[in-house]
């Protein structure tokens, strides 16, 4: 038979893979053009693939190697996941997290398995199964959704450290409800139960500690040359995750966690460069597991639990997470719109698939009643859960202040007198800003003219997580420095995209050629490329910033060298101008203007006032 169905299927792999693909990249890239979640477009494009049209049918594509390959993906999600974490996070949201992925998931489990038993009147056996599996988030459905939303505070760290590890948590749950079921007497139970634990922790964290201790030691003396760190990398991770579940099923996902954060510890080039590679290879993995999963939905098996799937929604979204939260944020800091961002967000992904795959046919064939009515309401719990917490996470947050709906304000670096003056502008202008800088009198200087200011490195490890950037979308890097704006482009690309990080462009030497090679660099500002020394002059020389009409008259000022514009607002968006970009026709031009200039746009500016 599979040999049957691997000949009927041999001359598709290619372009059914390659079409996966392209459906995968196509819908990441719809979802961030209309801002929606991408998981939502990943689903949808699932769904057509499968469902709707039959064009994917993963377990005839994918035979036997369907949950294994899977497995091995998750692995390297988790993997990435815990690189992910930096200690500092899970220090200052330790207790939270801990509660959560303790507490909380008792609670998620204890309501799931009741009301899977009540709603669905599946036997016991079936629902205490179910209701383990339900327990696990995971950083395949929370990580998109909070790079999506963006929330402000510690609920971003939160949610990301509790979907990495509730996984493995979950994952061992469900086995260990399934060997309590497989078992009559108490004692018995017990005892597995407790050979369960010790062993998936002993093993999962055992040979993950190694394995990381290993893997650092090699890199840390250069042991592996620089062209196989990342392809050595993950050979290690995959023989750690196989090792371990050769020893104790599912505990390979502790492994891969406990090798992630061990490696996080280290903070070193090294280990960035591969986290910068695993981001690209999340991106790809997580687009195919996510039409994987919507393409294997068989419609017939779903009609049966459709209804009564809705109620069951109804409970986890309302009764089962607002509970967990309440009770694992009892006396912590976290303000009341923390708690309440918390509850908007716990999607199920491809772990919980995968698991409830696995154990749902063991227990088919331990002859379990109502086994096979497990994976269609995960299916649909994961669709619902998907749907819900993606539309509803983003308004939340907004409603909550802990995100804005228009994220086009600046991060400025840097807060000499032009930065003040550019910042003072888009303010005027209503664009968000915030300036950072080292030097605590241009940080003075800032506040004291009603600007937001922090007195920070923008290279500091902590900024990206301490700074409030709601409804911040672009970085300035306006620093006096060529290689500090180039380093605070490349760190900030990672959060606001390489699309919207922006810097001076760095002084030429001696010999006309630029400082610092241009693949280094952000998006240069100005559309003559400006330098710190250009402005620095013009400073001195008394020039200040200035708000003009898009038109013929500053087209003759910038010709003129009378006006360097740097950003043009139209139709209430602001865009900072770049090399050879058209002075604007239209709308306000900010930018640094001559002595003589200015007087004519302050007289302009009076007779609008006083019009």
């Amino acid at each position: 038979m599979t040999a049957a169905i691997w000949a009927a299927t041999e001359s598709t792999i290619g372009p059914t893979l390659a079409l996966m693909l392209g459906a995968g990249m196509l819908a990441q890239w719809i979802a961030w053009r209309i801002q929606v979640p991408s998981i939502i477009a990943l689903l949808v494009a699932g769904l057509l693939l499968g469902p709707v049209t039959g064009v994917v049918d993963p377990d005839v594509l994918l035979g036997g190697t369907l949950f294994p390959l899977v497995s091995l993906a998750v692995a390297l999600i988790l993997f990435e996941g815990g690189l992910d974490l930096p200690p500092r996070e899970l220090r200052n949201t330790g207790t939270v997290v801990r509660r959560l992925i303790t507490v909380g998931a008792i609670i998620t489990f204890l309501v799931s398995w009741y009301a899977a038993r009540e709603v669905f009147g599946i036997s016991n056996q079936a629902s205490i199964v179910l209701g383990a599996v339900l327990v696990v988030t995971g950083p395949t459905v929370v990580g998109p959704l909070l790079r999506f939303v963006r929330p402000a505070g510690s609920t971003g760290p939160i949610l990301r450290a509790e979907g990495v590890l509730i996984d493995p948590i979950g994952a061992t749950a469900a086995l260990i409800a399934f060997e309590i079921v497989l078992k009559d007497a108490p004692d018995e139970a017990f005892a597995t139960v407790l050979g369960v634990v010790l062993l998936t922790v002993v093993a999962g964290a055992g040979i993950g500690l190694a394995s990381a201790a290993a893997l650092d030691t090699a890199l840390r003396r250069f042991l592996i040359p620089d062209q196989l760190i990342v392809p050595v990398t993950f050979a290690f991770v995959v023989a750690a995750f196989v090792a371990t579940n050769e020893i104790q099923e599912e505990a390979g996902l502790l492994t891969v966690t406990v090798m992630g954060m061990y490696l996080a510890r280290r903070e070193s080039s090294t280990i960035r460069q591969v986290l910068e590679f695993n981001e690209s290879l999340r991106t790809l993995l997580i687009s195919f597991l996510f039409i994987l999963l919507a393409a294997r939905i068989e419609t017939d098996a779903l009609r049966d639990v459709a209804l009564p799937s809705l109620a069951f929604l109804a409970v986890l979204v309302l009764i089962a997470r607002p509970l967990s939260v309440l009770v694992s944020t009892a006396r912590t800091s976290l303000s009341w719109r923390e708690r309440v961002f918390l509850t908007t967000m716990a999607p199920r992904g491809i772990v919980a698939a995968a698991v409830s795959a696995i154990f749902a046919i063991r227990l088919e064939e331990e002859s379990v009643p109502d086994a096979a009515k497990i994976v269609p309401i995960v299916f649909l719990v994961i669709i619902g859960t998907i749907v819900v917490y993606g539309f509803l996470a983003g308004p939340a947050a907004r409603a909550l202040g802990l995100a804005e709906a228009q994220a086009d304000g600046v991060l400025i670096a840097g807060s000499h007198a032009v930065a003040r003056g550019l910042a003072a502008e888009l303010d005027k202008a209503d664009v968000k800003t915030l300036l950072v800088d080292t030097d605590p009198y241009n940080v003075t200087r800032a506040i004291a003219a009603g600007l937001r200011a922090r007195r920070m490195s923008v290279l500091a490890e902590e900024a990206s997580h301490d700074l409030d950037l709601r409804g911040i979308g672009r970085l300035l890097a306006f620093t006096s420095n060529d290689e500090v704006n180039a380093l605070a482009t490349a760190r900030f690309a990672r959060v606001f995209g390489r699309r919207e990080v922006f810097q001076l462009a760095p002084s030429a030497r001696r010999t006309g050629d630029p400082s610092l090679p241009e693949e280094h660099l952000g998006r240069l500002v100005g559309i003559e490329s400006l330098t710190y020394a250009t402005i620095d002059e013009r400073s001195r020389q008394g020039w200040k910033v200035r708000t003009a009409r898009g038109g013929p008259a500053i087209q003759e000022a910038v010709d003129d060298k009378l006006f360097l514009p740097v950003v043009r607002i139209v139709d209430d968006k602001m865009a900072f101008l770049c090399r050879n970009d058209p002075v604007p026709t239209e709308g306000a031009v900010i930018g640094l203007t001559a002595p003589s200039l200015q007087r004519q746009l302050d007289d302009e500016a009076a007779d609008g006032v006083s019009a």
